[in-house]
């Protein structure tokens, strides 16, 4: 039904297209006619998160059993990977693009009681992001579909430092898609 369903979308976009732009047609010996259409698709790049709003979330951790902290977030393991949620990336353009992400903590989780960090890697459709100071970068020249192309993002954490204490441990990030 769907694919019956396109096609008359299809048919009717292509009768518009007739009805509003410009046709110039040759004639030649009254037996064949050349049609020219032009037809503008303005390039288009968009990043929607289903685990942030305006782009912007919190990462929260807590390391130890302290009852006051265990609500908060999930539980900092080594060698433990974390689902934040899924980006959805939508892109027709013809070059390629980077999806950056900006790390408040420069890719660390922070305890800012103690100031003691841990680090982690982050992964947008499983593939590690590459660290360039405070930022995470993942470029890719895939072009989606109309309805985008969904990818799983999550933070991996190696080992966790000996030294580090037992508390919340936060970052903020900022979710940003711009053409390369």
């Amino acid at each position: 039904m769907r694919g019956i369903r396109d096609a008359i979308l299809k048919t009717f976009f292509v009768l518009a297209l007739l009805a509003v732009v410009p046709v110039t047609a040759q004639r030649s010996n009254n037996t064949s006619v050349t049609i020219h259409l032009s037809v503008y698709v303005p390039p288009i790049i968009e990043l929607s998160l289903d685990f942030a709003s305006g782009g912007v979330t919190q990462i929260t951790g807590h390391l130890g059993n302290n009852p006051s902290t265990a609500k908060s977030g999930f539980e900092l393991k080594p060698n433990t990977v974390f689902t934040l949620g899924t980006a959805n990336v939508v892109s027709n353009l013809r070059s390629s693009y980077s999806i950056v992400v900006q790390s408040m903590n420069n890719g660390t989780l922070k305890n800012q009681e103690s100031n003691s960090e841990i680090a982690y890697s982050l992964l947008i459709g499983g593939v590690p992001a590459a660290r360039y100071g405070d930022a995470f970068r993942v470029a890719s020249s895939v072009r989606t579909s109309r309805e985008g192309l969904a990818l799983p993002v999550s933070i991996a954490l190696g080992d966790i430092p000996s030294s580090a204490s037992t508390g919340l441990y936060t970052d903020n990030l900022l979710f940003n898609i711009m053409a390369n």
